[in-house]
């Protein structure tokens, strides 16, 4: 954790604006998350598998800005004493928060991976809530057991009991070994997601170029269309002029050649309805081709953002960290710090804001609002 060192030399003032910034981020990250929550409990369209996942991050992103940074402000800025079991809770349920925050965007990763993989059987997995709730509870033991029994073991191991961090950043070995199962899995398994998913994306965008210059219309079409026209014509013509010449209708022989080009004419018609019939399946099948491509297109967009903002919030802390556990932390050291908790403030804009089904929640919310204040203010007019 931060070193409240860094700290002694700033005046009153100075105190003063870095906790008010501090404050103003953990608010902001508070209200981002709970409107995301919100979302959920106002717009039941959103209730579906990859939307869940959403609801997690956000839930773990929300009790980032309600506990992890408001106990930090009075401790790195004012260097208040936690005490032992206070320092060893926030440490515990800050960890908790942050990692299950990374491992939440880890399922969402993998949500997505699997909708453009197997898309059949992910439309399957939608309604299974007890394999989503099960997914979602495993990302947060997983998150506790990667520090929370680290850091029980090793409080006993700190020197300083002034500074609220865990015992086991006295060792390059297990803080190398946290990292690695906090930052570098993760950041591998949503990068091989995202090139899986383009990889993926170019196979079906060059097949659908190849469909679409060679299959955009059957020929048999034309040809029963055009030997339909012609047969009709000859069809027509022929009794025509047997009306006009006086032949015997009624006769055997007549009989027979007119039922038998009645036929051919309704079976050319058939034909030329199926080919047409063919060619606008044909099309619509392009059409959600195109369709489908286009929505898998805006996942892996959509994924490649949340990679490269997780990398660069999380890559210089877990990093640095390793080479400066036995040295004393610098300035510079608080950037990196707070760039983890910065990564909670910008996943709400990030991840729900880019869905259009988000965005109409959210609109839900604020005409709710809206409405609300408009009805109060009528009826203070009316009670004036």
């Amino acid at each position: 954790m931060l070193d409240t060192n860094c700290t002694n030399n700033f005046s009153s003032g100075t105190r003063i604006t870095l906790a008010f910034l501090m404050a103003l981020l953990a608010f902001a990250t508070m209200l981002g998350n709970a409107v995301v929550i919100l979302a959920f409990v106002v717009d039941k369209s959103l209730r579906h598998r990859s939307n869940y996942f959403f609801l997690n991050l956000a839930i773990s992103d929300f009790f980032v800005g309600v506990i992890s940074i408001p106990l930090f402000i009075p401790h790195t800025v004012f260097k208040w004493d936690m005490g032992d079991s206070l320092c060893t809770f926030w440490l515990i349920i800050d960890y908790l928060l942050c990692t299950s925050s990374v491992y939440n965007i880890v399922l969402i990763s993998y949500d997505r991976y699997q909708s453009v993989s197997n898309a059949v059987s992910y439309r399957v997995k939608q309604t299974e809530i007890l394999k989503i709730v099960a997914l979602m509870v495993a990302v947060w033991v997983l998150a506790f057991l990667v520090h929370g029994p680290m850091i029980l073991v090793s409080q006993s191991w700190k020197e300083d009991r002034k500074t609220c961090e865990p015992g086991f950043f006295s060792s390059k070995y297990l803080i190398a070994f946290t990292s690695f199962f906090e930052f570098l899995v993760p950041v591998i398994s949503v990068a091989y997601f995202n090139i899986y998913i383009y990889w993926s994306l170019w196979k079906r965008s060059s097949l659908s170029r190849s469909q679409s210059h060679h299959g955009i219309s059957p020929p048999v079409s034309s040809s029963n269309s055009g030997h339909s026209s012609k047969s009709g014509l000859i069809s027509t013509t022929s009794l025509s002029k047997l009306k006009e010449t006086g032949a015997p209708l009624h006769s055997e022989k007549q009989r027979r050649k007119d039922s038998l080009l009645l036929s051919l004419r309704r079976q050319i018609n058939n034909n030329t309805i199926a080919s047409k019939m063919c060619s606008i399946s044909h099309s619509d099948s392009i059409t959600l081709q195109q369709r489908e491509l286009l929505r898998a297109k805006k996942l892996a967009r959509s994924l490649a953002i949340l990679l490269s903002v997780f990398a660069i919030c999380w890559a210089p802390h877990s990093v640095s960290i390793i080479f400066l556990s036995d040295k004393p932390k610098p300035n510079w050291y608080e950037i990196l710090f707070w760039l983890q908790w910065f990564n909670s403030f910008v996943n709400p804009f990030l991840y729900p804001l880019c869905h259009k089904r988000f965005q109409k929640a959210f609109s839900k919310i604020f005409c709710m609002k809206k409405k609300t204040l408009s009805s109060h203010n009528q009826s203070l007019s009316f009670e004036r």
